[in-house]
């Protein structure tokens, strides 16, 4: 293979690694207005490009703001976004674990989400509320 058809592969490699990254980007920013309306802000965001592009973001809320009941509501509202799907169905399930062990006073909710392949959502409750959202959290869409 000659030094051509590498520079080929790099620049096909880089073009299907760039659409990945502007579909994920995407659907995270379709997924913000609903985890916005369930009290969630954007905490932290990380942006990693490489073979396969991936987005870290942190999203954080009150425990006592976020309803299953809506978040249930929301599931059956946006069925079309994996991403949103995902981070519903796992908070979802984390709140019923919660009420499992309801003696444990949670104050806040942090939602990490890893988009990438494969996709990772993971949701920890912790002892302190989180604080008030920052200017840039709630400052629109995420753009690569």
């Amino acid at each position: 293979m000659g030094l051509k058809d590498l520079v080929s592969k790099a620049e096909q490699l880089t073009e299907a690694a760039t659409g990945a990254a502007e579909k994920l980007v995407d659907e995270f920013n379709e997924a913000l207005p609903t985890m916005s309306a369930l009290g969630f802000t954007v905490k932290d965001l990380k942006v990693g490009m490489g073979l396969m592009p991936e987005i870290d973001a942190k999203l954080v809320a009150s425990a006592g703001a976020v309803d299953p009941k809506k978040i249930k509501e929301l599931m059956d509202k946006n069925p079309d976004n994996k991403t949103l799907a995902a981070a519903l169905k796992a908070l979802l399930a984390a709140y019923h674990l919660k009420q499992m062990v309801g003696s444990i006073p949670f104050k806040g909710v942090e939602l990490d989400m890893k988009l990438g392949i494969p996709p990772h959502v993971g949701i920890g409750f912790v002892s302190v509320a989180p604080a008030e959202p920052a200017e840039a959290a709630s400052a629109g869409p995420v753009q690569v």
